[in-house]
């Protein structure tokens, strides 16, 4: 979803403890947000992972003036 389109801010963290850190203030566990920020996936397989959704929820997205390209679609066409 619209989560994998904005991995820069995965990107931005960097380093593990800023990871770290920027998850659980957006709402992740602290084991779940230590196994997320010290994974060596790629940036796009760590986009699938319950930690990232969680804190970079679609919700959170929204409201930081992102919106969903899907719903956009759906709204034009069956709106």
């Amino acid at each position: 979803g619209l989560v994998r389109r904005l991995l820069c801010y995965w990107k931005q963290w960097r380093k593990v403890r800023t990871k770290v850190r920027n998850l659980m203030r957006l709402g992740t566990s602290l084991d779940l947000a230590i196994s997320s920020g010290m994974s060596s996936k790629s940036y796009w397989r760590s986009a699938r992972t319950p930690g990232i959704n969680i804190a970079l929820s679609n919700e959170y997205l929204a409201k930081q003036g992102y919106y969903s390209l899907r719903d956009r679609w759906v709204e034009i066409h069956y709106g």
